[in-house]
């Protein structure tokens, strides 16, 4: 009897309106696109450090360190402005642009680092040598765990950033709800 009191309170509140399954599927497609172009952002990273030895034998080394470069850079503002659109947008929380920008710089640059390590050591070193062909398993299990935990981090730190500048963090009105339930 208690879930079908809360159910019918639930639906009567009309939580989920026409806008909120809007910014659902908003949110679902942020994170689809931003979650293809870590994947590219890495295999391009993987690949310029694969063909390194050629591009510096066919090229100056001053050009193959003007394309690492470029990469990095052109890596990180993408990656800051992919994390600034997920701390702004997917949280139900109402978060001024100025603490979301300095959150998602420090979760692109924690990134970055992490991305350009795994892509040194799938450019350089072989990972079938120690685990044979779970190696690149493991390395893309490492892969995603690392990120989930970056993007957390930063998603953490952007909250306590919000919070130490500006005070408490204010839900959005689609957060609001005043439903309670009574369990006696």
């Amino acid at each position: 009897m208690l879930v079908k009191k809360a159910l019918i309170e639930w639906w009567a509140k009309d939580l989920f309106r026409e806008s909120a399954i809007r910014i659902r599927l908003f949110s679902f497609g942020l994170i689809i696109t931003i979650a293809f172009l870590l994947i590219v952002s890495l295999i391009i990273s993987a690949l310029l450090s694969a063909f390194g030895n050629w591009l510096s034998g066919h090229f100056s080394e001053t050009f193959f360190m003007a394309l690492q470069v470029v990469n990095f850079v052109l890596s990180f503002i993408i990656l800051t402005v992919l994390f600034a659109l997920m701390f702004k947008f997917l949280p139900d929380a109402k978060i001024k642009w100025k603490h979301v920008w300095i959150g998602s710089f420090v979760t692109a640059f924690l990134f970055g680092v992490g991305k350009f390590a795994l892509g040194l050591y799938f450019g350089k070193l072989n990972p079938d040598d120690g685990y044979g062909a779970a190696g690149s398993i493991i390395l893309i299990m490492l892969w995603v765990s690392y990120s989930s935990m970056i993007v957390f981090f930063g998603a953490e730190f952007t909250r306590v950033y919000a919070d130490f500048i500006s005070g408490r963090v204010v839900p959005k009105e689609i957060a609001k709800s005043d439903i309670h339930i009574n369990c006696n």
